[in-house]
């Protein structure tokens, strides 16, 4: 029986260890393909294989039943490239319950309309996630309706799985052009300090630091973040 096809979900996703590839118990696979035929929960890898081509991968709106697989995607990526910037009791303990709970209501109802959650894979199936929406920096100038009138990429998250094949680029891309919906003043996003990797990365993609950085709490610790801008397409 499955009570609760997102919280069967998460709790067969605490259960996959990331240091063991595409390894699953197979009772842990069989529980989640179960939820996901009786309810249409998505799943994170490596409870689904590895696409042949990840760049390829259709990007579509998350919706809620895309929570539990986000919260998995998002854990396992915070895993990887935070490792030696954040401790790594915090990084084994990353609370799925909260972020499952977080990724659903989120998907459920939108902040504001320009407020756009988009995921990478096939129905059933979540591989990379992008959030974006007007900046919450005070320094952006507001419109006429009080929301800020730059456009931010809040998050992107790619599963290590297909790290370096591609879909990071098609969920940026995709990300600027939900944003460019709005016709936006300005892009930004900020980036923690000491993720070379994600820094690099964006530079390729003609994000450049504008120099502001702030100190974001995390539980009981602190990540150093900078800021990254870009103008909008066609400006």
């Amino acid at each position: 029986m499955i009570g609760d096809p997102i919280a069967e979900v998460l709790d067969v996703a605490l259960r996959v260890d990331d240091t063991r590839g595409d390894h699953v118990e197979r009772v842990d696979r069989d529980r989640a393909l179960l939820a996901r035929r009786r309810f249409g929960v998505a799943l994170p890898p490596p409870l689904v294989p590895r696409p042949a081509d990840p760049a390829s991968l259709p990007v579509r709106p998350g919706g809620p039943t895309d929570g539990a697989a986000i919260a998995a995607v998002q854990r396992r990526a915070w895993r990887v490239r935070y490792r030696g910037l954040l401790s790594d009791a915090f990084l084994d303990d990353l609370d799925l319950g909260y972020l499952g709970a977080y990724w659903t209501g989120r998907a459920t109802v939108a902040p504001t309309p320009r407020h756009r959650l988009l995921v990478a894979g096939r129905p059933g199936e979540v591989h990379g996630v992008v959030d974006v929406g007007p900046t919450r920096d005070a320094d952006a100038p507001r419109g006429a309706d009080g929301l800020a009138t730059w456009g931010e990429v809040r998050s992107l998250y790619v599963d290590p799985t297909v790290l370096g094949a591609g879909l990071g680029s098609a969920l940026l891309d995709a990300a600027v052009a939900a944003l460019a919906d709005d016709d936006p003043e300005r892009l930004v996003l900020w980036v923690v300090e000491g993720n070379d990797p994600a820094r690099a990365f964006y530079e390729r993609h003609g994000w450049r630091a504008d120099g502001s950085t702030q100190v974001v709490p995390v539980a009981d610790e602190e990540l150093a973040e900078v800021r990254y801008v870009r103008d909008p397409p066609g400006r």
